[in-house]
């Protein structure tokens, strides 16, 4: 079952190290199944994790769209630039 669908491009966002400025990149990006998403305990899965701000603002609209918890696993995480 697909609860998020993405529904516009968007740069790629590793290079954006601003995060208000990769939550302005995302803004609009992904759609929620309103009632798929009503009361159900979903897992958010990404394949990276950087700075959380996909994660962040899909989780939000989530919860906003009714879901009961929100639980978030990344496969990976970037290193920090030394």
């Amino acid at each position: 079952m697909s609860v998020v669908s993405k529904v516009k491009e968007t740069p790629e966002l590793k290079d954006v190290f601003d995060f208000s400025e990769r939550q302005k990149l995302l803004q609009g990006a992904f759609a929620v199944d309103k009632e798929a998403a009503k009361g159900q305990r979903l897992l958010l899965i990404d394949d990276l994790y950087r700075s959380g701000a996909t994660a962040a603002l899909v989780a939000k609209e989530l919860s906003e769209a009714g879901a009961a918890a929100v639980y978030f696993l990344a496969m990976t995480k970037t290193r920090t630039r030394s």
